[in-house]
């Protein structure tokens, strides 16, 4: 007997192929090896514990607390769900015989619907991640964290974004306001004004979709009145009250990030109770602002924000459990290169920070990562390239 690690449906389907199992039992199998664990709060105890039930006669199980044995009118508690996807068909059929339990039955309707690969609407583009994609970062400004990222001259640009191409970037981000913690605000006619000296040269240069690193609507409606499709708004539509309407009104793409405080403070004393829910309820919440304001779901991106308002520990913590977020069917960007974190365990500068960089795009690959926001495209794009052979 051997251990198997069957880490696709391809690799799955190989190994019945090569047994003899009948092909009209390899959904069958499939959807056994995918196992999946779900948290669900809010439950009641009787809900809780007929969920309980449900999944062992199904054969999975459910974590719940001590005291919801107990029972307790109005009590609300949480539970883990230990599952593969045909234990969850089977729990669904059973709990839709039960119509007070309704809430649960749509909850892993929804588990069960969910698409594997995430796709975008870049004006009549429909992009399909089904490998991972790169953004070349461009900062015009005198005080990016990273030195070699900054260009102050339009030639320095010019060939910059050239190159990117070239090395196989995906969409070019350009921002003339840095993030970087601790960073003073530019003014919006500061940001614009800064913009206008490259921004027109930017968009002549290059056929690669634009992407607008920036919070204010006015700078958005600027640079996507100069050709820019993506709006990249690090406070997730929280900074600006009209930047939905603006993103809604031009169909642009957005990516809302998750940011825990301003870039001013940030990193002063960052605190989570739970992280990764946290997360995932800012993007509950702030998905559906934007679509509210008209924004259109193909039209979204979430990114989690490694680097802003995170302990150090926060950034590794959300890079193993990214896929978390793929429950949302949305691309996922992350921006990892060369930050603090990956320079911290051996005290090293930006500078020396390439390696780090790329093997950590390794662990956000396989674990959800849809665009990777990079200083390096040639370095980034064949990482990417390598792991997403790996992944198939």
């Amino acid at each position: 007997m051997r251990k198997l690690a069957l880490g696709n449906p391809d690799t799955i389907v190989k190994e019945l192929k090569q047994i003899g199992v009948d092909e009209e039992a390899y959904p069958i199998f499939v959807s056994k090896a995918q196992y999946l664990v779900y948290k669900f709060d809010g439950l009641s105890c009787a809900q809780a514990n007929v969920l309980k039930q449900t999944a062992l006669i199904c054969g999975a199980d459910l974590a719940i607390p001590k005291s919801a044995y107990a029972g307790g009118k109005g009590k609300m508690v949480s539970a883990i769900l230990f599952a593969n996807r045909r234990e969850l068909q089977k729990i669904k059929q059973r709990l839709e015989e039960q119509p007070w339990i309704e809430s649960i039955t749509r909850e892993l309707g929804k588990i069960l619907a969910q698409k594997t690969t995430p796709s975008l609407m870049l004006g009549r583009k429909r992009i399909i991640f089904d490998r991972t994609y790169i953004m070349g970062a461009i900062n015009i400004t005198h005080d990016s964290f990273y030195q070699r990222s900054r260009y102050t001259t339009i030639d320095a640009l010019k060939k910059a974004v050239e190159q990117m191409e070239k090395d196989g970037a995906d969409f070019i981000d350009i921002g003339a306001e840095s993030s970087r913690p601790g960073a003073e605000p530019l003014t919006k006619k500061e940001e614009i004004n800064r913009l206008k000296i490259f921004f027109p040269n930017l968009a002549k240069s290059t056929k690669l979709p634009i992407s607008i690193d920036t919070y204010k609507a006015d700078v958005a409606t600027y640079a996507i009145d100069q050709g820019a499709k993506i709006v990249n708004d690090i406070s997730g539509l929280s900074l600006d009250k009209k930047m939905a309407k603006v993103v809604a009104k031009n169909r642009v793409a957005l990516v809302m990030m998750h940011i825990k405080g301003t870039p001013e403070n940030m990193q002063v004393n960052p605190r989570y109770d739970d992280l990764m829910g946290e997360i995932y309820d800012y993007f509950i919440n702030r998905i559906d602002l934007a679509l509210q304001h008209g924004v259109d779901r193909k039209h979204m991106i979430i990114d989690p924000g490694l680097g802003f308002g995170k302990r150090l520990e926060d950034n590794y913590e959300i890079a193993n459990r990214l896929s978390e977020l793929t429950d949302f069917d949305l691309p996922i960007l992350i921006g990892h290169s060369r930050k603090s974190f990956i320079g911290k365990p051996f005290n090293i500068p930006p500078e020396q920070r390439l390696e780090g960089t790329l093997g950590f795009a390794t662990i956000l690959i396989r674990n959800g990562a849809n665009i990777l926001r990079v200083h390096d495209v040639l370095p980034a794009k064949k990482v990417a390239m390598l792991i997403d052979k790996v992944k198939k």
